[in-house]
């Protein structure tokens, strides 16, 4: 036993080593403040949980039951009896893996029921005839009668449990016979009908008949694809019907059904049905208020006269990411959750930061981080975590609430995933963790970093390298914890492999960006990357051979560099060959420039290689007014540091003509920051120059 005094412990027990019924309930009875019961090892729970049935414990939340070890198998046992003052406290009742565990106790549900909240009620499950049942008509019943629920087994639940009012279907495989119980069923509140196919090609088969009772009640119906299903008709019996769900049913070709629902439909979701040809009978529907008709292609003034007919009718573009979410529940084919999924990256990245939130809000969210299990395909997990990665790009709100998904991203970038997989669970860390400190702890935390550094090795693809080192980047930047963790885990020898010719370009320039970030103010990093021999491919970077995009990054990575590790002039040349106007982009001109006053600022013998490379008329043109505000701040810092206890470079840079432009950026149609660079710069040079 670990006994307790407050409260704030558990009770353990293990019945199979010596601890019986006896000592439970002396327990029980002497510690009555407990609040969370663990019972492990039961082999024998009608005997040893017996206490259960007397216990007066006044404040009992969680109950914890455990079977013992048994090869064999164990023997058949129900839930114990629970006292009502038990089960008036209870909140959580957790009897998982009891394989010798046949029944509930109704009583049970009836006191902590009220207790649970939506995801602990929908996620119970019950072990008796593959069903989950109720006692209060707030929790589905499931069945899944591909897998041993039988006809018989459907009517029994039916008629135990009347009171249900949602009911879902799972694995549906012969639906005329599976669903025939529902032709008799007295169910009296029943509100939800759900219905999943069987994976698999399906035979035809119509939508099951509903008795009166059932078609009296019933107000949504969700049949979505179920390949199977070929006609609609026993929606005429259903008096209430607001809602009907058949996106992906192709065989279903005739909408007529839906007339006896004109004055109850209010929502039709038939996305991708091509049998599909006529919007003619939803004229009659006229409280029809969404329709998503995804894949059709109507005439458009078929469409406007429904608007005519039906007023309260939405665009059906606005209706298209609710229909999309919708198809990313359990029970839906892989091969249709993969599309689905395609189609909400695809609307991420066409819609821009709009359909970011939009897409979150209508629940995408949780049911993409689910199809992440390994229940998933793996091509259903790489279309998932794409999407994750779009929706968490540039939107604080959906990083944070993506965080739930990080622990199993992590693990899909193992060695057992596949290539794909792992790359966009690598892309989508590295946009929950770009500028999110909190989500750079988190995955970190969760074990990241050396299976990150382990996919930079040569044996990695180009992609899954880029992808590797894009994430790296963004768990250092500005994040000292981060930056030691990834140096530890050997992260920038394997990077500055990655800067070598061999390396493809994109990620020569990710390896480059990430090694900036990993030297930002760390000077132990900034030593370890000089150490690991990565500044001389990066002065090789900034060659004419280079993209503009390597060029930059190298120029920052050798920025961060520049105040501790960079001592020799190689680097110079070329990052002042960078700062040609004609010969470079800005953004490539601006980094060259800040690397350069870093150089020139840490090491005074830089200065005179800095001029000897012709930096100086260069940097002066860089003041022209046709350069961007930033490019005109960078290229006066470098002048300035150029001139701080320079005479000779105080000469040439007035004699370049840089007076003139320094006054010009000095006055108010300058940003504040050109005005401060420009004014330190003059400073500098008046300094030994009274005629300047």
């Amino acid at each position: 036993m670990r006994r307790q005094v407050d409260g704030s412990v558990e009770i353990v027990s293990s019945p199979t080593s010596g601890f019986s019924a006896a000592d439970l309930t002396a327990s029980l009875r002497h510690w009555p403040r407990v609040f969370a019961l663990t019972l492990l090892g039961v082999s024998s729970a009608a005997v040893r949980l017996q206490p259960l049935a007397t216990a007066t414990l006044t404040r009992l939340k969680r109950l914890t039951v455990r079977e013992a070890p048994a090869p064999g198998g164990q023997a058949a046992w129900p839930m114990p009896v629970l006292s009502s003052t038990v089960g008036a406290t209870l909140q959580v009742v957790d009897f998982s893996c009891c394989r010798g565990l046949t029944s509930i106790n109704a009583d049970l549900w009836v006191h902590i029921w009220p207790s649970l909240d939506a995801p602990a009620k929908a996620a119970l499950r019950c072990v008796c005839s593959a069903m989950r049942r109720q006692v209060d008509g707030s929790v589905e019943i499931a069945s899944s009668p591909s897998s041993g629920c039988t006809d018989a087994d459907l009517t029994a639940a039916l008629r135990r449990w009347p009171r249900v009012f949602a009911l879902t279907l799972l694995g549906v495989s012969s639906a005329a016979v599976s669903l025939q119980p529902l032709a008799t069923a007295t169910l009296t509140r029943l509100k939800k009908l759900t219905v999943r196919e069987a994976p698999g090609g399906q035979a035809a088969w119509p939508m099951p008949v509903f008795s009166s009772t059932v078609g009296a009640t019933l107000q949504v119906v969700d049949f979505s694809c179920c390949l199977g299903l070929t006609s609609i008709d026993a929606v005429r019996s259903c008096a209430q019907l607001a809602v009907l769900w058949i996106p992906g049913c192709l065989r279903v070709s005739d909408l007529s059904p839906l007339a006896a629902c004109g004055e109850t439909l209010e929502e039709l979701w038939m996305a991708d049905n091509e049998q599909i040809s006529s919007l003619v009978p939803l004229k009659a529907c006229t409280r029809l208020a969404k329709l998503d008709i995804r894949g059709h292609f109507y005439e458009h003034d078929e469409v406007e006269d429904l608007r005519q007919a039906c007023p309260r009718l939405a665009d059906p573009s606005t209706v298209e990411v609710e229909g999309l979410v919708h198809e990313l529940q359990p029970g839906i084919p892989p091969q249709r959750q993969e599309f689905v999924v395609n189609e909400l990256d695809e609307i991420i990245n066409r819609g821009g930061i709009d359909y970011l939130h939009n897409i979150a809000a209508a629940g995408a969210i949780p049911r993409l981080v689910q199809l992440l299990g390994p229940h998933s395909t793996a091509t259903v997990q790489r279309a998932a975590a794409s999407a994750l990665c779009s929706l968490a790009y540039g939107h604080t709100e959906n990083q944070s609430a993506i965080a739930g998904a990080i622990p199993r991203l992590v693990q899909l970038l193992g060695c057992g995933s596949a290539e794909n997989v792992q790359v966009a669970s690598a892309q989508a860390l590295a946009n929950l963790a770009a500028w999110h400190a909190v989500n750079q702890s988190k995955i970190v935390a969760s074990g990241a970093v050396p299976t990150l550094v382990q996919l930079l090795g040569p044996e990695s693809s180009e992609d899954v390298q880029q992808a590797a080192a894009d994430a790296l980047s963004d768990l250092a930047a500005s994040h000292a914890d981060n930056q030691a963790a990834i140096t530890a885990a050997g992260a920038i020898p394997a990077l500055a492999n990655l800067l070598g010719p061999a390396s493809f370009t994109h990620v020569r320039k990710t390896a480059a960006w990430a090694l900036h970030n990993l030297a930002a103010d760390h000077a132990q990093n900034q030593a370890a990357i000089s150490t690991a021999g990565a500044v001389p491919p990066l002065d090789l970077l900034l060659g004419p051979d280079s993209t503009a995009e390597v060029q930059q990054a190298a120029a920052n990575a050798l920025w961060n560099l520049a105040a501790l590790c960079v001592t020799a002039a190689d680097s110079i040349p070329p990052l002042v060959l960078l700062l040609e106007p004609e010969g470079s982009s800005e953004v490539v001109q601006t980094a060259a420039a800040r690397a350069l006053s870093f150089l020139a600022a840490s090491h005074s013998q830089n200065k005179a290689a800095i001029t000897a490379a012709g930096a100086i008329p260069r940097l002066v043109r860089l003041l022209w007014p046709h350069s961007a505000a930033y490019v005109q701040r960078a290229a006066a810092d470098v002048l300035c540091q150029l001139a701080d206890n320079n005479v000779d470079n105080q000469a040439d840079i007035a004699a370049a003509g840089a007076i003139p432009l320094l006054l010009e950026l000095q006055g108010p149609g300058s940003a504040a920051p050109v005005q401060q660079a420009a004014g330190a710069t003059l400073h500098h040079l008046a300094a030994h120059h009274a005629e300047d």
